[in-house]
């Protein structure tokens, strides 16, 4: 047995190497949203489920929520899903601050 690591990635085809990748990465390029890490996730879906959104701003960071949860899922480790996410994302962030300056 050796002590130097075996490099997976290496082995894959391009196609799994790319798919990992993917997988690896969250759409929003920022660090995934873990529960035990970020206790206050908790009280906005506590919050999502008690009552309904007044405001667009709040209609805005639910969906974010909801996106940036779905893009830490297998099913949207697709090149086309990340992509769609992102567009959204930003199309999101866009409105979010035209909305401001109103």
């Amino acid at each position: 047995m050796t002590d130097d690591p075996i490099n997976l990635d290496g082995r894959r085809s391009v196609a799994g190497q790319r798919a990992s990748e993917m997988r690896r990465r969250p759409a929003n390029g920022q660090p995934p949203l873990a529960l035990p890490q970020h206790p206050h996730l908790e009280s906005l879906e506590d919050q999502m489920l008690a009552e309904p959104a007044w405001t667009w701003a709040e209609v805005l960071k639910r969906w974010r929520f909801l996106l940036d949860r779905y893009a830490m899922t297998p099913e949207a480790g697709d090149e086309r899903i990340q992509k769609l996410i992102k567009r959204a994302l930003g199309d999101m962030e866009r409105l979010r601050k035209r909305e401001e300056r109103k």
